[in-house]
């Protein structure tokens, strides 16, 4: 359910060239996901696995975009030294429906490995807030996602 509407609302159905903003966009939910997976200093193969399907489902991108996607988002989230970056582009370039998709992809990824710990919630919170989710859409997407785990 999340994959269509994600791939439905960043407009990877289209087979036109995407716009920069739209790369753009896509490499910086591709990074949130990525930091969400790293907070807790545990890089688990489920939480990998995770955001693979969700950038694979949601984007609809061939293994070799995928695989080109995953790792400059890796380094983009290696080199990054808060998410203002990414949730700045988020922000500008996504819909508030979109960004509603995005922090439940996250906790999606939280959720992943079975364990939920402060430091991933803590990142999903600043991400929220950073991109203006209500705390009630916040707490929505924590259950629908956990629903789903």
């Amino acid at each position: 359910m999340i994959l269509t509407r994600l791939r439905r609302l960043l407009g990877s159905e289209h087979s036109s060239p995407l716009k920069q903003s739209e790369m753009d966009a896509r490499l910086a939910c591709a990074a949130l996901l990525l930091e969400v997976s790293r907070s807790d200093g545990a890089h688990s193969p489920e939480e990998k696995a995770a955001i693979w399907h969700l950038l694979q489902e949601g984007f609809q991108l061939s293994e070799r975009e995928l695989t080109l996607l995953f790792d400059q988002a890796l380094e983009a989230s290696e080199e990054a030294s808060d998410l203002f970056a990414f949730t700045s582009v988020a922000k500008k370039n996504l819909s508030h429906e979109q960004k509603l998709a995005l922090i439940q992809g996250l906790w999606r990824v939280a959720f992943a490995d079975g364990t939920l710990d402060p430091e991933e919630e803590g990142i999903i919170r600043k991400v929220a807030d950073l991109l203006y989710v209500s705390h009630s859409e916040f707490i929505q997407a924590k259950l629908t996602a956990q629903a789903e785990a």
